[in-house]
């Protein structure tokens, strides 16, 4: 009799809705997905950033080798010697050059770099091992640039210098003319300046080759710098905006059976909880249906018509109304990749409420999921029914831990489930700490980038003021005199560039914040006050470094170098 019973029960339940889920709907990977997304849209930019700051060292220092041993190269074409064997010589060296900084660049930056970010991102996602990927397209066109800027550099400095003739490579090259500079056109400014000053700003223009050099690398160390704290404050802020300023509820209360405000006003007083502090709201999925193509997002219907004290519609500091009757407010993610804006006609399709047409009203600040917002009185107007309200958004005044009080919460009766927003605050910026490694790995490359430009620069200005240097400790300089001298043309050269990357650098990020696209994620593009400074102020410290690091070399110098005749 009971098997029989049994039977009768099985008969009668509904058969059972089956699911396919694919790999994107798997919650850890579609998490990894998105945060690796960060990593691919910083990949479209700062090789192309390490590539030009790279070709300009390389064209820099081989130019200027050649230009050095011009002497030597009249020299070599007196006692016989081809131009095709004299050029051989110096593409030998910068080819030889370019194929071990290409090996050893490709074997760090395609295996050491991997292998650091995998570890980061591993702290918080389980994989398998990293397996590594030699790619022959990839290392075929990184040594290809390699060489075509040592050894085309190379190539145009000799032939130019060959054209020549041997009496006139051995003499030493004239000295540069002076010129005047767009300083001294202003007299008022020009006469407070002393005289080494005026020598230092007078040469800072003068060699516009330095000066090119060095506002392309240090801007483009600056800019790398400010580009990495950028991405940190787009996407840091956005879990504290989404939590504090935009989602004004605390909890989430998603009962099991559509609720009437009588209902629910029966909960809060078995809760204790202030009805004020407390709105009833149809919450779920629908598909909104636009020129540019149709996508699921989350709909919410407030049944008091007002979603004031609990959800804050807003773009930046201007408010947006609450949606009227035929009208729509979109989050500004769904808008940016459906292309909506005030006035579009949509349709919002859902099996749970039907089909509706509206227009957009606005678009409001939204970082988490795709929003939309409408009035019930568009349900009834268009469809004669009511939405289900089955969610309650309460407000706590945050004396109690939020985690029990969740708990609390999810004892009454028909409640499903308890959204806690702390919970869903501290998880999100769990998984976006990772985020400073990687920051930190911008700030390390970039470093490395400025220290590169800037010793280049500054060997090469000790190198071309050597008797220069010679003369003026002749002449009594104390030591601390000659460093000032011969390092303040870096020092504002070094400022110059600085300033200069502020502006590539907001560029920059501006458009690797664009290419962050993550479903149901917007980003701003937002840079604080504290990123410029710091940035800036980075890029003068490893200034500072590396003229420090290069004072023994001043010391070095002999002072009978002034005394040798240029002839």
């Amino acid at each position: 009799m009971e098997i029989a019973d049994a039977y009768e029960q099985l008969s009668e339940l509904e058969p059972a809705d089956t699911y396919v889920l694919t790999r994107m709907e798997n919650t850890g990977y579609a998490a990894f997905d998105n945060d690796t997304s960060i990593i691919a849209a910083i990949s479209l930019v700062f090789p192309a950033f390490f590539f030009l700051v790279a070709a300009l060292v390389c064209m820099t220092t081989m130019t200027r080798m050649v230009d050095e041993q011009r002497t030597q190269i009249g020299v070599l074409k007196a006692l016989g010697y081809s131009d095709g064997q004299i050029m051989g010589r110096y593409l030998f060296y910068a080819g030889s050059a370019a194929t071990l900084g290409a090996v050893l660049g490709y074997a760090l930056c395609c295996y050491g770099l991997p292998w650091i970010i995998w570890q980061i991102y591993g702290i918080m996602y389980g994989f398998a091992e990293l397996k590594f990927v030699f790619s022959p397209g990839l290392a075929a066109v990184s040594y290809g640039a390699a060489l075509l800027c040592s050894m085309g550099a190379t190539y145009l400095s000799c032939r130019a210098e060959l054209k020549r003739q041997a009496a006139e490579l051995i003499r030493p090259k004239a000295p540069r003319a002076g010129q005047r500079i767009f300083l001294e056109y202003i007299p008022a400014l020009w006469r407070r300046l002393g005289f080494l000053r005026k020598v230092s700003v007078r040469n800072v223009f003068r060699y516009r080759s330095r000066l090119v050099m060095m506002v392309l690398g240090i801007g483009g160390c600056t800019a790398l710098l400010l580009t990495g704290f950028g991405i940190r404050d787009s996407i840091k802020s956005v879990v504290d905006e989404q939590y504090e300023d935009i989602i004004l509820y605390d909890y989430g209360i998603a009962f099991s059976a559509p609720q009437t405000p009588e209902t629910a006003g029966a909960y809060l007083a078995e809760q204790g909880w202030p009805a004020e502090d407390a709105l009833l709201a149809h919450a779920g999925s629908t598909d909104i249906i636009a020129p540019e193509g149709t996508k699921s997002v989350y709909l919410t219907v407030s049944s008091t018509d007002t979603l004031e004290g609990f959800i804050s519609l807003h773009s930046g500091a201007e408010a947006i109304p609450d949606p009227v009757p035929g009208e729509v407010v979109v989050s500004a993610g769904l808008a940016q990749s459906l292309e909506l804006q005030p006035g579009t006609e949509v349709q919002l399709r859902s099996t749970e409420l039907g089909t509706v047409t509206v227009s957009v009203s606005g678009v409001c600040d939204n970082y988490i999921q795709n929003f939309v917002f409408v009035s019930p009185q568009t349900y009834r107007e268009q469809l004669g029914t009511e939405p289900d309200y089955q969610m309650l958004y309460l407000r706590s005044d945050g004396d109690e831990d939020p985690y029990e009080e969740g708990v609390r919460l999810s004892e009454g009766e028909d409640v499903g489930s308890v959204t806690v927003n702390a919970s869903i605050q501290d998880r999100v910026n769990g998984m976006l700490s990772r985020l400073d490694y990687i920051v930190l790995i911008v700030v390390v490359c970039a470093g490395a980038l400025a220290f590169i430009v800037l010793y280049n620069l500054t060997n090469i200005n000790i190198n071309e003021r050597i008797r220069e240097i010679a003369t003026i400790k002749v002449l009594g300089f104390y030591q601390n005199e000659i460093a000032a001298y011969v390092f303040r043309e870096i020092n504002m050269l070094s400022l110059l560039g600085s300033i200069a990357g502020l502006g590539m650098g907001k560029a920059l990020h501006a458009f690797v914040i664009s290419q962050i696209h993550v479903d149901g994620m917007f980003f701003p593009s937002r840079v604080d006050a504290f990123s410029y400074i710091i940035s800036v102020g980075l890029t003068l410290l490893f200034t500072v470094l590396i003229t420090l690091a290069m004072r023994p070399r001043l010391r070095k110098i002999d002072m009978a170098e002034s005394l040798k005749s240029i002839e």
